[in-house]
């Protein structure tokens, strides 16, 4: 819990910001799955989606649950009564009748061509035409894609209306998010597995007509990356999901915003727009695509933060545009001016010709307007754009390179912690995992993180001591040969786990501290502390180790004015069939309370 002393006037008014933790709403204390688990189907354009749990029998081993698989329900629906929609420049139902002439003429494009109200059929859930590509599942493969999930609005301080936005929604279901090859985002209940909305981006609805046909190209799915976030863009809040599609050689990018505020109602899904890449607008449709606020003439103004591409006959390089939340659509571009900002010529020792930027993730203060973009490229770079000019009458910062690593980095998006030093960001190259502090000081050469072999894993600890890595931050190599990273996940308020591939195929888990970047502390049979081995070998064929964080004891009634701490064990479970497998453990406290106040005064009438 944290004090805000806010002075109006010379009335000061005392804000309350607990530390509060999201109900499951929608559904019973407990029915929510643990964890989402994608895997393959019978043919290679179907997929399942596993909702699992665990039952815990002994310490360290527990029985896996599965509480639905979206591809068995969705089987057992009528494919006439699921609500799919289509996109573009509106929102329409995906039948025949509805769709605009030219969507009828990408299905019928295909050879053989004419056949548009079949494929059509096949994209709602029809297997009973055997000219058509056969399915296992009505469920399309969802490999490469993450799963998103969009929880009732949690409660957010010093957000004029939102309150009443929180509690009007406060009962509706929790929500599953997941592109899959066939074009269709769907959105699940997480509690029942039935699917609430489907929709097919109409930048996938040529990729979705080649599907259909037996041979034909199989798409990757669309919005692999996908976010959510409430907000108010005009003045009137929503939940918003935000997607990219990236390009391929058979796909245009596009990058679309829906409103899921209200998933159980008749109209489940709203499209805010769909804007698709071209020449004056070059996006790459790379994500997670993410919504940042800032004030402008007293206002408060939306984007969505997205990546652009070089364009060379324009001679400007690549870097990222902000896509307006809260202005019209026309003509698949947004109404008045795109705020853009550019890589420089050159930054770490090396030029920015021919650069592409992979993965952003956005800083904002308490007040939740946008500070910072952090980008990574593929040379391994991290680039920080500052936003605060938004709004205001000075000029953008350029931006500016905070590190580089040895090898290209990947496509995650850097993760931004808030230690008390000031916002640390972490991303990951091929190779290589880095901790880079963005304070307003001068900054060190990062602590080298050391990996010594133990077992089948290894244990990370910092091989120069001396150095503070809250000021200079830290970087540690993979301990294998060829070790790249695969995926990056921040799991509770300290800690980080990642997956990484090895050329001989091997997958591994690792669990590290995120402020040191040292293997977790675990309690060994001795009584003594010691850092934990990780990086052990799993078998991926199960889906990627789960993080679940759970409580151990409460630190009891709060004292005005003070604080107390909450305990929790986090553990990191391997799954195998149906068995589960504590891999790595250690344990965390929360403090609850009054952390501590500042005073805030309204400049604005």
């Amino acid at each position: 819990m944290m004090h805000h002393r806010t002075c109006f006037g010379g009335i000061v008014i005392l804000v309350l910001w607990l530390s509060m933790t999201a109900p499951s709403h929608g559904s019973t204390t407990g029915q929510l799955p643990l964890s989402y688990r994608i895997s393959a189907g019978s043919f290679p354009w179907t997929g399942r989606l596993h909702a699992i749990a665990f039952r815990t029998a002994r310490i360290h081993t527990s029985t896996v649950l599965t509480k639905w698989e979206a591809g068995t329900e969705l089987d057992l629906r009528d494919s006439a009564s699921r609500r799919l929609y289509l996109g573009g420049d509106r929102l329409v139902p995906l039948h025949w009748r509805s769709i605009d002439a030219d969507a009828q003429a990408v299905l019928h494009t295909p050879e053989p061509s004419g056949n548009g109200t079949r494929r059509l059929a096949w994209l709602r859930g029809d297997r009973t035409d055997a000219t058509l590509r056969p399915r296992d599942t009505r469920l399309a493969s969802g490999a490469g894609a993450r799963v998103r999930v969009v929880a009732a609005p949690a409660w957010l301080p010093m957000q004029p209306g939102h309150a009443q936005f929180r509690l009007r929604h406060a009962s509706r279901p929790v929500t599953v998010w997941i592109g899959t090859r066939d074009g269709i985002v769907h959105g699940f209940d997480a509690v029942t597995g039935k699917e609430l909305a489907g929709f097919l981006p109409r930048a996938a609805l040529a990729g979705s007509a080649a599907l259909t046909v037996p041979g034909g190209a199989m798409p990757v799915a669309p919005c692999p990356r996908p976010d959510s976030i409430d907000a108010d863009p005009s003045g009137v809040w929503r939940t918003l999901l935000l997607c990219g599609i990236p390009s391929t050689d058979r796909q245009p990018a596009a990058v679309f915003a829906l409103d899921v505020s209200s998933p159980e109602s008749e109209a489940p899904i709203r499209l805010l727009w769909e804007i698709p890449a071209s020449e004056t607008l070059p996006l790459t449709g790379q994500g997670p695509i993410r919504a940042l606020m800032w004030i402008e003439h007293g206002a408060r103004r939306w984007a969505a933060l997205t990546i652009v591409t070089a364009a060379p006959e324009a001679s400007s390089p690549a870097g990222i545009a902000l896509l307006p939340l809260d202005r019209p659509i026309v003509n698949g571009l947004p109404s008045g001016t795109v705020p853009r900002l550019y890589l420089p010529s050159a930054g770490c020792g090396a030029d920015t010709t021919g650069t592409r930027l992979l993965a952003a993730s956005v800083l904002a203060n308490a007040s939740g307007h946008a500070r910072a973009a952090y980008v990574v490229d593929d040379t391994g770079r991290l680039w920080r754009f500052g936003l605060d000019h938004l709004g205001a009458t000075q000029q953008a910062e350029s931006a500016r390179c905070l590190h580089r690593q040895r090898g290209s980095a990947t496509a995650e998006a850097p993760i931004v912690m808030h230690p008390s030093s000031g916002p640390l960001v972490i991303y990951a190259g091929g190779g290589e995992l880095s901790a880079i502090p963005d304070g307003r000081g001068p900054r060190g050469t990062p602590s080298r993180i050391d990996a010594s072999v133990s077992g089948d894993g290894v244990i990370f600890r910092t091989g120069q001591p001396q150095l503070d890595t809250g000021a200079n931050g830290w970087t540690l190599a993979l301990p294998h040969p060829g070790e790249s990273i695969t995926t990056l996940d921040d799991v509770g308020p300290a800690h980080l786990s990642f997956t990484t591939l090895t050329p001989d195929g091997r997958t591994r888990s690792y669990l590290i501290e995120a402020a040191s970047g040292e293997s977790v502390m675990q309690t060994a049979p001795d009584g003594t502390l010691v850092r934990a081995v990780t990086g052990v070998p799993f078998d991926d064929r199960f889906g990627t180790p789960i993080a679940v964080a759970s409580p151990t004891s409460n630190g009891g009634p709060v004292v005005p004015g003070s604080s107390t701490f909450d305990t929790f064990e986090l553990g990191i479970w391997q799954v195998d069939g149906n068995t589960a497998h504590l891999a790595q453990n250690t344990h965390y406290r929360r403090r609850r309370g009054r952390l501590g106040w500042r005073e805030l005064i309204r400049t604005e009438p």
